[in-house]
């Protein structure tokens, strides 16, 4: 059969290639986004860096906004299963399950400087990173919540409280990580990480008094 009939072509299927040539602009958007900023970020540049003729990016990509969007949430998606998984794995203690899964998913994040500036700083300058990053941090909210109602054992008629809670720790923290990062805290990643842990488990220690003093 021809290569056309069959879609082979030096051993690997049309949709092989497809999918390699969009991991090459994903990475390549990584490195451009993560160190010159989405305002120096073009359709050009992406694939002269990523070696993908233009026509094939938008083979996987409606526009630039979808892949910085594909970059961002495959970011956060490593983050979370990278918490997942270390909470799975410690054991059944709010302090031990609360250090392991801040200290995976903040060195999923700032392990590599490219991913930090991404999923923290450039939003700021991109409507659609600002959208992504708004539903990140629900998600991780969400993890936090759930963590809270199996750890906790919340009092009947606390979900709001317990929605908020979780909700302050993650933009709290999100908010830390951030002055870290531009150096507005001036501190060590493992003296980050003690205090975003901190910061949960003073939430944690106070939820059921909160929740006595609202339904009072």
């Amino acid at each position: 059969m021809t290569r056309a009939a069959t879609g082979i072509y030096r051993g690997t299927s049309a949709e092989q290639r497809r999918d390699e040539r969009r991991q090459r602009l994903m990475d390549a958007a990584l490195d451009i986004i993560g160190t010159q900023g989405w305002a120096a970020t073009t359709v050009r540049g992406v694939c002269e860096q990523a070696k993908v003729g233009p026509r094939f990016f938008y083979e996987s990509f409606a526009d630039l906004d979808a892949l910085a969007a594909a970059v961002h949430d495959e970011i956060i998606e490593t983050a979370v299963r990278s918490s997942l998984d270390a909470l799975a794995a410690a054991p059944d203690d709010i302090a031990a399950k609360t250090r392991a899964a801040v200290t995976a998913i903040l060195n999923s994040v700032v392990e590599d400087p490219r991913r930090a500036r991404i999923a923290f700083a450039e939003a700021h300058g991109s409507e659609i990173l600002m959208r992504r990053r708004a539903a990140a941090m629900r998600t991780i909210a969400d993890v936090v919540a759930e963590q809270e109602r199996a750890l906790l054992n919340p009092p009947a008629g606390s979900e709001t409280l317990v929605r908020a809670v979780s909700l302050m720790i993650t933009g709290g923290a999100a908010e830390l990580v951030l002055a870290w990062l531009d150096g507005s805290m001036d501190i060590s990643r493992d003296e980050l990480i003690n205090l975003c842990v901190e910061f949960v488990l003073t939430f944690a220690d106070n939820l059921t008094t909160m929740a006595a003093r609202m339904t009072s």
